[in-house]
């Protein structure tokens, strides 16, 4: 897990950036996309303090700091999950929904899978 670590934080930079897309998308029929974004300064706030408290958990050193940093990835997923389940969001939206959802749910078994490596080793 020691070499591994690294990519929580990682996927969690990538799902916040799928986060403030789905969040900024609006339906346009007229675009390729069928979508056109709409920056709020209100997410781009949210994204951007989420992206920090990620970035600080990325230099974690000790299996301690580890640990804590793998709850708190976890609970911006949980955060994030929680905040798109309460949006509203356009049905034209939902496959980057899923593309979001399907990269959460494989960090998530990484921080389970790291969990469980790091207390394996106290």
């Amino acid at each position: 897990m020691q070499k591994l670590y690294v990519f929580v934080p990682l996927l969690n930079i990538v799902g916040e950036f799928f986060f403030l897309l789905i969040l900024t998308f609006v339906p346009d029929a007229l675009t390729s996309l069928g979508a056109e974004l709409h920056w709020q300064v209100g997410t781009l706030q949210l994204v951007a303090v989420l992206g920090v408290i990620v970035c600080l958990t990325f230099f974690a050193k000790s299996r301690r700091l580890k640990k804590a940093g793998l709850v708190v990835n976890a609970g911006i997923i949980t955060f994030m999950s929680v905040f798109l389940w309460r949006s509203t969001i356009a049905p034209t939206i939902n496959e980057y929904v899923w593309l979001w959802s399907l990269l959460m749910i494989f960090n998530l078994g990484l921080i389970g899978w790291g969990w469980i490596q790091l207390s394996h080793h106290e």
